[in-house]
């Protein structure tokens, strides 16, 4: 189950992206509003494009980049958190000062990883899409 405001703000985004876009879609917004944001991709993939806007011809790719991209943020959204509970926990008696440098020490690290690991995963799918559009569709 979703928390209510991450669905609070996926409705109202989903609402303000489709008056962007020319018109207002009701569907996609109550469908997002009742069943949550794992549905974003969908609704990311069949969306009309915007004037300047980069196309991606097929849906398929759409798909995968709108399920990387929600699965980008889940991850960054929950690293965050855990790194700030890390970094902010008040002193405990139960736990060493040296125990707490380690964790602080590890959660700055661990910030660090995630970030060049999601560097590498959109380089590495952006490369894997342009090698399977140049090897099988051109």
């Amino acid at each position: 189950m979703w928390p209510r405001w991450v669905r609070a703000l996926a409705t109202i985004w989903v609402y303000i992206d489709s008056s962007k876009r020319g018109k207002k879609n009701i569907a996609w917004t109550l469908t997002i509003l009742l069943f949550g944001p794992l549905l974003l991709p969908f609704y990311i993939a069949g969306r009309p494009f915007m004037k300047g806007e980069k196309e991606i011809n097929c849906y398929f790719w759409r798909f995968l980049k709108a399920c990387q991209d929600l699965f980008v943020l889940i991850l960054s959204l929950a690293s965050s958190a855990v790194f700030v509970e890390n970094i902010t926990t008040p002193k405990s008696r139960e736990l060493a000062e040296v125990k707490r440098a380690e964790i602080k020490a590890g959660s700055i690290l661990g910030i660090i990883a995630m970030f060049l690991l999601i560097g590498l995963e959109k380089f590495s799918f952006d490369f894997i899409k342009d090698y399977i559009e140049k090897k099988f569709f051109s």
